[in-house]
């Protein structure tokens, strides 16, 4: 998935998840698992899907021979709204903070770099033996 696909799928997500009366039945449609296991670690509960608003009002960048970095304020009609998706699980571990992405790659609907030739069997064969 390239930058842009994601980006666009974000969008999408975001707009759906927001407008949907049923979120939990969005998140199934979407196929973001409610809970993730980890290899060798302990089980991600999807607890929070934040929205995280930012606006970029300026840039800053380092000025010549001095350690004061030099100021400048974006045109308003250049500031425009990111909004970042995250999806946040719990563990006893803490919090683990996934994009779109990041949720689709683990739960293995999406496989990193895909490429003919090298293809991990991705082919809805998870075992995962737990000696408890």
């Amino acid at each position: 998935m390239t930058h842009e696909e994601e980006h666009l799928l974000e969008e999408a997500f975001a707009e759906g998840f927001r407008g949907a009366a049923d979120k939990l039945a969005f998140l199934r449609l979407a196929r973001i698992p409610a809970e993730l296991e980890q290899p060798g670690g302990l089980g991600l509960k999807l607890v929070e899907v934040r929205f995280e608003e930012s606006h970029a009002v300026g840039t800053a960048s380092p000025g010549f021979g001095s350690r004061e970095l030099v100021y400048h304020p974006l045109p308003g009609r250049l500031i425009k709204a990111t909004t970042r998706l995250v999806f946040r699980y719990l563990s006893a571990d803490g919090v683990t903070d996934l994009t779109l992405a990041g949720v689709l790659e683990r739960a293995g609907l999406e496989t990193p770099h895909a490429h003919p030739d090298h293809d991990h069997h991705h082919h809805g064969h998870h075992h995962h033996h737990h000696g408890h």
